[in-house]
């Protein structure tokens, strides 16, 4: 498998650079979104407004041959060794395959057959009426913005998700909540996360104070470390388990999920599930030119590497979909913000763009003014549905007018003799629009996302599955917490040392 040389990439942007105006280009070529459109499983996308003419898409298409992302996929849908800085297998695909599939989707699958069944007890005998989700990462964002999405399919058990270790987020989750009734889900794939190992041990004291009944009820673990689990006190019938082959920010169709799966109830859990299957298997069979996947990861990664747009901007015209740039900021970042490529050489250039992003309108009255009119070009992307999620369809039609004049505005500009009222445009920006927010297109767009974000990692040459960058401030933050809790800076910590001292000192004046 090959990596793209500096001197392609040269050459590639060469081409970019004579790329003409938006403007030129839909008056050259009135017909341009006939070919720069794909649907599949129950998606609409719209590239036409990207800075990409037919020369630039050739040659990108021709990198993506160079490249072999089939080839990429294949391993990967086998259970190959990608990861290789880990020397792990990739195989978030399985957790959403045929059981008979691979070894990989028999053992994903004999996990999700235990959870399904214990989330369906969980429904059927009503004993909770609230989930606390407790884990964060990939163990949050993933359920938190699903449960959020689907909330219309929710017949289940009410869930609350916390992640920061701040006790703030905690004590608002449970103020109000009768212990005897609240089940707690510990997410977390070491089962040894600072965080929500600290957030578990409160909430297993809180229960403990309540009642005098097994506290151990009262808890389910979703981890890659049952034994870790099973010794802080959960039974092995409420360990679920996931492998260290699925990295966290892969893993919400794995039993991280089982939270989700409690609140939308099994059928609806796997028609989520389907379509996520359903994408992975459009990313794998379809040639690049049709492909939505790929097209996709070539946008992305045109206007970050090539056009050298170092940030992109995800609005969701969905309320239901608020959390998804919060999800995406960990599955793009975490995934492909790296500075060496795959074999620890250097990347001379960018890698993974910063993602940010609001659900629109909300976002047309706070930051629009800088993506019409600052210095720093910010490609769009625009996600909403067809059917409205609401009660009243003249709200989601004026929702979508503004979705759709805002991609246009931001194409066209508006040359004004005034200087504060000029609008450059030729700002680019892409359109997905979801048939209707169910499980099965919800699921679809995920791994669309999930497959984008891998093939954005193999242009670039990088590893998208490790996360090494995580693990410093991890360790750091130990010896942090040993020094407060002796309350003295330990000598090391030189850069925070006197920062430290202050802090221990204002903590005193408190105690």
């Amino acid at each position: 498998m090959n990596e793209i040389t500096a001197d392609q990439l040269r050459d590639l942007s060469s081409v970019a650079q004579r790329v003409k105006p938006l403007s030129d280009l839909f008056a050259a070529d009135p017909h341009r979104a006939n070919w720069m459109t794909v649907d599949a499983c129950g998606i609409h996308a719209d590239f036409s407004r990207q800075s990409i003419d037919a020369d630039l898409f050739s040659a990108s298409l021709e990198l993506v041959q160079h490249v072999d992302v089939a080839a990429h996929f294949a391993a990967m849908n086998q259970g190959d060794i990608l990861n290789v800085t880990e020397n792990r297998a990739v195989g978030h695909l399985s957790l959403r395959a045929p059981a008979s599939s691979s070894p990989l989707a028999a053992l994903a699958n004999e996990q999700l057959l235990k959870a399904l069944a214990l989330a369906e007890q969980v429904r059927v005998e009503r004993r909770f009426t609230t989930i606390v989700n407790i884990g964060i990462g990939g163990s949050d964002l993933g359920p938190a913005m699903a449960f959020r999405a689907l909330r219309s399919f929710v017949d289940g058990p009410h869930c609350l998700f916390v992640s920061n270790v701040d006790a703030a987020d905690l004590d608002a989750a449970l103020a109000g909540l009768s212990p005897e009734s609240t089940l707690f889900v510990v997410s977390s794939k070491t089962f040894t996360t600072l965080e929500t190992m600290h957030n578990a041990e409160r909430a297993r004291a809180w229960v403990q104070a309540a009642t005098t009944a097994d506290w151990s009820q009262h808890f389910v673990a979703t981890t890659a470390n049952p034994e870790a689990a099973q010794a802080w006190g959960i039974t092995a019938e409420n360990c679920l388990q996931f492998f260290d082959w699925v990295g966290g920010r892969y893993s919400v169709s794995s039993v991280i999920g089982f939270t989700l799966m409690c609140a939308i109830g099994e059928k609806q859990f796997r028609t989520f599930l389907l379509g996520m299957h359903h994408m992975d298997q459009h990313a794998i069979a379809v040639e690049p030119s049709k492909n939505l996947v790929v097209l996709h990861a070539l946008t992305w990664w045109i206007n970050s590497v090539v056009h050298q747009h170092p940030t992109v901007a995800v609005i969701p015209y969905s309320y239901d979909l608020g959390r998804l740039p919060a999800y995406l900021q960990q599955l793009v970042m975490e995934s492909n913000g790296k500075s060496v490529h795959a074999d620890g050489s250097l990347i001379h250039g960018s890698s993974s763009p910063v993602v940010w992003g609001e659900a629109g309108t909300n976002g047309q009255h706070a930051f629009f003014q800088m993506l019409h009119q600052g210095t720093q070009v910010v490609p769009v992307e625009f996600v909403s549905t067809v059917a409205a999620l609401g009660s009243d369809q003249r709200a989601h039609d004026l929702l979508i007018a503004n979705m759709f004049a805002q991609s246009e505005a931001l194409a066209v500009g508006s040359v004004q003799e005034n200087s504060h009222k000029n609008f450059p445009g030729n700002r680019p920006s892409t359109v997905l629009m979801l048939d209707a927010l169910t499980p099965h297109t919800f699921g679809a767009l995920l791994s669309l996302y999930e497959n984008s974000t891998a093939v954005q990692g193999w242009l670039m040459g990088v590893n998208s599955f490790d996360q090494w960058g995580v693990e410093l401030g991890k360790t750091m933050a130990t010896s942090a917490s040993a020094a407060i809790d002796a309350g003295v800076p330990d000598a090391s910590q030189t850069m925070t040392h006197p920062l430290m001292s202050w802090y221990l000192q204002q903590r005193k004046k408190l105690d």
